[in-house]
């Protein structure tokens, strides 16, 4: 039987949401075909990839060394196809890397770039990732914090402010506004900072200017799953969440609070090579998405 794409993009996205029903209903499809296609896939290479002996999924040692691999071959299945259809039809598609955190932004741009003309494909991996495909000519844009590479052509769009993401049984989870200091007093679940760099950058330098250091007490996975995990831990923990995400979602058992001072990561396109016509205008949308949401929602009447 051979390996299908499709199962390799069910089996990442059940990875990415850790629970069968919310990746069916990403992917549109009845949650029975989403756990059959995974079990096809387990048994097709002969391990298993989650573990399901507890009330909540969690990937296996093997199935967290696959789904890197797995996203890797849906990128190469997709650029395979991009590059088939360039030939056929010469800037057609702008292929534009994103990530986590947007909020409404993104539909906005995306609503902007195709009022103009412009079909888009959109790319969401991590940021060195991004980075690395741009340099590789595999995106011709792509949104990154903080951090760009010097081979990189960058323009800042907006900046994106930090709150703090809090279990109900941590002390500071009533106040609307916590003090960075009085944060630092417990642990916090954060991504590895090979991964993202920049954020550990303006954490650690908010916190450096206060004569304090960031303790790490369980590493950052996916928002769903790193939630659930603070909640359920015993000991109060919190972590850093881009305010423009968190203003559209809610979770149970967690609340949200600003940070003083204000904690910002500055955002940017990136690019290869020197802006065309078509970049100018996602440089144009990506700069209009950060204005207040008035002036936003008076300039998309003009569509």
């Amino acid at each position: 039987m051979p390996l299908e794409l499709r199962q390799v993009r069910i089996f990442v996205t059940v990875a990415d949401e850790l629970h069968f029903g919310r990746a069916a209903a990403h992917l549109r499809l009845p949650p029975s075909v989403v756990s059959e296609q995974v079990k096809k896939l387990e048994r097709l290479i002969g391990v298993e990839l989650f573990d399901r002996s507890h009330r909540a999924i969690a990937l296996t040692s093997a199935g967290s060394q696959l789904v890197s691999l797995g996203r890797s071959l849906l990128h190469d299945a997709e650029c395979f196809i991009e590059r088939a259809r360039a030939h056929e039809h010469p800037g057609r598609v702008l292929r534009l890397g994103i990530g986590l955190g947007m909020g409404r932004r993104l539909a906005f741009i995306l609503r902007r770039l195709a009022h103009a003309g412009l079909s888009v494909r959109t790319v969401s991996v991590p940021p060195r990732e991004r980075s690395a495909l741009l340099e590789a000519g595999d995106l011709d844009a792509a949104f990154i914090r903080g951090r760009v590479r010097g081979s990189l052509i960058a323009h800042h769009v907006w900046d994106d402010e930090l709150v703090a993401a809090l279990p109900e049984h941590h002390p500071l989870a009533a106040q609307e506004t916590v003090q960075l200091a009085d944060l630092a007093r417990s642990p916090a679940a954060l991504v590895s900072q090979d991964v993202n760099p920049a954020l550990h950058d303006v954490l650690s330098g908010g916190l450096a200017a206060l004569g304090l250091r960031v303790e790490v007490g369980m590493r950052f996975s996916t928002i769903e799953a790193t939630f659930a995990e603070l909640v359920a831990h015993p000991t109060p923990m919190w972590t850093p969440v881009f305010a423009a995400y968190e203003a559209e979602h809610v979770y149970e058992g967690i609340s949200i609070a600003a940070i003083q001072p204000r904690l910002t990561l500055p955002a940017f396109l990136a690019v290869h090579h020197r802006s065309g016509a078509r970049l100018q205008v996602v440089i144009d949308a990506s700069r209009e998405s950060a204005a207040p949401s008035g002036a936003r929602s008076a300039s998309e009447s003009l569509l």
